[in-house]
């Protein structure tokens, strides 16, 4: 991705605009790269950079591969990691090292797992939001029933297709608390104040369920 639209997308979810992210991705079907298929050592090591050293031997561990993600390592801590995917919903191209705990492995998870195997059976993006929206719906899945963590320390990361080289960092190493039903509003956020510190807290709602797995978003590092 070139420094210009990372820069512009990143300032997106910065503010906390996740209706204008979505809209300016709206015409860009990014699925083709977002479902590439990494050899499991990469596709292993990927995953569980998202989290903190010390929780990655332990964690349950989730790879991609061409029927969806199949469990490859089960953990002792909790915690669930896998390279998500769901980036196509707001027309990036990054991929996403997510590591979360055993509230987040109930709720969060579930939703990552339909969709990377709707990914691989080459749905379209409309589709695909419109079997997650029904499984909220239909009790499939559901919204955290208590606040938690989600690790996304390496950040949301661009790839190499062929080697699975890490080439760029379209959003910075974070934080994310659940926070469905939660806005940016709620934080005391605002775009003005953002632009004069841009490590503010703000919520984001455009992956995967949607308002539905609302996260509160924390970059203490961004500069």
């Amino acid at each position: 991705m070139r420094k210009s639209s990372t820069t512009k997308c990143t300032l997106a979810l910065l503010l906390g605009l996740g209706t204008t992210a979505a809209s300016a991705g709206a015409q860009a079907d990014t699925r083709g790269v977002l479902k590439t298929v990494f050899p499991e050592n990469i596709e292993r090591e990927l995953a569980l950079s998202g989290a903190p050293e010390h929780l990655r031997a332990g964690a349950t561990l989730y790879v991609y591969g061409a029927k969806g993600f199949t469990k490859a390592q089960t953990g002792t801590n909790g915690f669930t990691c896998l390279l998500n995917r769901d980036a196509f919903f707001y027309g990036w191209t990054a991929f996403k090292p997510t590591c979360w705990d055993a509230e987040g492995a109930t709720s969060y998870v579930p939703v990552m797992l339909r969709v990377g195997e709707l990914l691989a059976a080459d749905k379209t993006r409309d589709e695909i939001r419109a079997d997650i929206d029904s499984g909220f719906k239909d009790g499939r899945f559901h919204r955290p029933r208590r606040t938690g963590v989600a690790y996304m320390l390496a950040g949301d990361v661009n790839l190499d297709a062929s080697t699975g080289k890490i080439t760029g960092q379209a959003f910075p190493g974070h934080y994310m608390i659940y926070a469905p039903g939660v806005t940016s509003a709620d934080l005391g956020f605002s775009s003005e104040a953002a632009r004069g510190d841009r490590t503010l807290p703000f919520i984001f709602r455009s992956g995967a369920g949607g308002t539905e797995l609302s996260y509160l978003i924390m970059a203490p590092h961004r500069q």
